[in-house]
């Protein structure tokens, strides 16, 4: 009978000791934050990059979005020239060549443009120098200054071909 009491106490005094605390909690909170920290600094310095987003490139002092892209456009119009400049993709060619005609008829050289990737990018203009590019991309965006660059993550992006 006294072993049973004995033993009956001592896990009584385990139960009530191994109670976890708002304390322990916060620390194993802190532990876990601390590790998830490391992980995306050692992942953003390995230098991961999406496939699929455009990169950043500064351009005297203007942060650029470039994407290589083999673009086909099937208007007749002139073709495209080395740098063109998109301001919102599409999976359907129906909503491109609208948003086209809508940029053609605020007078932008705006055509629909296909990928091979079965994308629709709406080309506000195509140019060869940097310098022009430049100069319309900025000039888009003061013209337009709520235009939602659909598809693009809120910036227009220059596709090389």
């Amino acid at each position: 009978m006294k072993k049973i009491l004995l033993l009956a106490a001592v896990a009584a005094i385990a139960l009530v000791s191994c109670k976890p605390t708002e304390k322990n909690y916060r620390e194993a909170y802190d532990v876990a934050v601390g590790k998830r920290e490391k992980v995306s600094e050692s992942l953003a310095a390995d230098g991961l990059i999406s496939e699929d987003a455009p990169r950043a490139k500064v351009v005297d002092g203007d942060t650029l979005y470039f994407v290589n892209e083999i673009l086909r456009v099937d208007d007749g119009v002139s073709p495209l020239k080395q740098l063109n400049v998109a301001v919102a993709v599409f999976k359907m060619n129906t909503n491109a060549r609208a948003g086209a005609l809508m940029l053609s008829e605020k007078g932008y050289d705006a055509r629909a443009a296909r990928a091979l990737e079965d994308k629709w990018y709406i080309i506000a203009g195509s140019f060869d120098s940097m310098d022009d590019t430049r100069a319309f991309i900025a000039r888009f965006r003061k013209e337009n200054p709520s235009y939602p660059y659909i598809g693009l993550g809120g910036n227009p992006v220059i596709i090389r071909r």
